[in-house]
């Protein structure tokens, strides 16, 4: 139901640092979520320093927020960033204008290892670990 999440990162001062990112899924690439950045971005050197990422979905109602933790990889492959971009290209506009002509495209790959789904309207969650 969201086409948005939010992205936290930790930097090299164990600082923490969060941001609204458009991430995608690649069907054939299960347990994975996949986001375009750029080189020169600050979450891919918070990344290269410690790759321990969580992501925070949520419908519009609120009903139901979804945090996923794991670990990002760059990966600066032209064939998954094809696939990424043909997966959430369309919503890149601030994206692009804030990226430069010159900037290397990457992907982050966050390789999921737990989920937790919670309902605060129902006072629950759940969690799930990957293996």
């Amino acid at each position: 139901e969201s086409g948005t999440a939010v992205l936290a990162t930790v930097d090299q001062n164990r600082l923490p640092h969060i941001r609204w990112i458009t991430p995608g899924c690649i069907e054939e690439r299960t347990g994975a979520i996949f986001i375009v950045s750029s080189e020169k971005f600050s979450k891919v050197q918070h990344i290269r320093s410690n790759p321990s990422v969580e992501l925070m979905f949520q419908n519009p109602a609120l009903e139901t927020i979804l945090n996923i933790s794991g670990r990002a990889n760059i990966l600066k492959n032209p064939s998954i960033l094809s696939e990424t971009l043909e997966c959430v290209g369309k919503h890149l506009d601030t994206f692009w204008r804030i990226s430069e002509p010159d900037d290397e495209t990457v992907v982050l790959e966050t390789i999921i290892e737990k989920a937790t789904v919670y309902h605060p309207l129902h006072g629950n969650h759940e969690t799930v670990h990957f293996s």
